[in-house]
């Protein structure tokens, strides 16, 4: 009896033991609360709650997140099959190819509808082809156009590109065949650095687009909140499911998102018309600035190498218009050119002509969308504190971008 007791203590010693690991490890995560923060505090031993350093945040949420795979270099997500089986084929999973992302690189210019897309394109192009690869000494190949990745993500050109890779119907975003071809296609082994700009803004295109979309932009949003559009089937996939893409595309491709953030007054000008009018069309817009938001929130770090995954744009510290000076303006625009080549690990920042192509929008947002609607959107604009814009990098000013 003494024996069986014993063994009971020891039983729940070790069950106990084990509860106060785990809630010390655990990053906090819930569902009712979808969007983390850069800092939270963990117990320790002498009672003390400190801030973690940016450094051991990144270390705990990269443990945090490998752990939601069946191995570090597994690209497919745990589910209740594999965790109940070990005997599941090797060949499921997909290994990094490290010299394929070495030579490939995406740089997704990441934002809801009207935040200057258009606009930031030819600013980033003109960066990328600025660079020189420093071993192979080969400028960059730069493509912002990527016809072959429009087709993996979007499921466009299902006739003139996805028949002719040898495939009856358009496959999911993270068919790996599919995946494996539109790298192949996009990023051949030819000795240069690949680099594709990718823009599709959320939503995108309209609901009777010709443009091939696996889910189109659908006409039931203008009958929803903003919080019930966020966790639609439709609105998750439209125009792509970001986390399937990034999953699918990082064992081959180096990813990075640019994320854009302009004036919410601005944005919701520039296509005021939309979903019926400015009122409806704000509702669209604000439903996926809470999608985009969870997925930044949950995709801070590269799972391959640890870097930085997004960094934030503010537009509004770019435009002419918001300046006295131009040389004030120019010194704002080489900060960004600065912080974004180090960001993207790019050799060179000096890009004198990066901004030769940008206009600053004439609109007045104001006058756009008439005193009636301004007074509404400032509304919707106090529901949107603390969900978008993403919160910038600590220390750079320049991130800390106005509503």
């Amino acid at each position: 009896m003494t024996r069986q007791r014993a063994s009971i203590l020891v039983f729940l010693a070790v069950a106990v033991a084990t509860s106060v690991l785990y809630a010390s490890t655990n990053i906090r995560r819930s569902t009712t609360t979808p969007f983390l923060r850069n800092e939270y505090t963990i117990p320790v031993s002498d009672n003390t709650n400190p801030v973690v350093s940016d450094q051991d945040h990144r270390r705990q949420l990269a443990s945090f997140n490998l752990a939601q795979f069946i191995d570090p270099v597994s690209i497919r997500e745990k589910s209740d099959e594999s965790i109940s089986s070990s005997t599941e084929p090797r060949q499921k999973f997909s290994p990094i190819n490290h010299s394929s992302r070495e030579r490939c690189q995406i740089i997704y210019l990441l934002g809801v509808e009207g935040a200057a897309h258009h606009g930031f394109v030819p600013v980033i192009e003109s960066l990328a082809r600025h660079q020189v690869d420093p071993e192979t000494n080969l400028e960059y190949n730069v493509d912002s156009n990527p016809e072959a990745l429009k087709a993996g993500l979007f499921g466009w050109f299902p006739k003139s590109l996805i028949r002719t890779w040898g495939f009856a119907a358009t496959p999911e975003v993270d068919d790996p065949a599919f995946v494996q071809t539109v790298v192949r296609e996009s990023c051949p082994n030819d000795g240069r650095k690949h680099v594709l700009v990718e823009w599709a803004s959320f939503p995108s295109g309209l609901a009777d687009d010709p443009r091939a979309y696996r889910v189109h932009r659908q006409e039931e949003w203008q009958n929803m909140s903003p919080d019930e559009i966020a966790n639609t089937d439709e609105a998750l996939q439209h125009p792509t499911n970001m986390n399937v893409f990034y999953q699918a595309y990082s064992p081959y491709v180096d990813i990075k998102f640019i994320v854009l953030h302009r004036p919410f007054l601005e944005t919701i000008a520039s296509h005021h018309d939309w979903d019926g009018g400015p009122p409806v069309h704000s509702n669209v817009i604000q439903g996926f600035m809470i999608m985009l938001r969870r997925f930044l929130d949950t995709h801070i770090y590269d799972l391959v190498n640890g870097r930085r995954l997004w960094s934030l744009v503010c537009v509004e510290r770019i435009m002419a218009k918001n300046y006295k000076e131009e040389y004030d303006v120019k010194k704002a625009r080489r900060r960004l050119i600065g912080y974004l080549t180090k960001f993207l690990d790019w050799p060179d920042g000096d890009c004198p002509h990066c901004f030769d192509e940008w206009r600053d929008s004439k609109k007045d947002a104001r006058d756009v969308l008439g005193e009636e609607n301004v007074a509404l959107l400032e509304e919707h604009m106090t529901y949107l504190e603390g969900i978008w814009p993403p919160p910038g990098e600590d220390g750079n000013v320049d991130q800390q971008c106005a509503m």
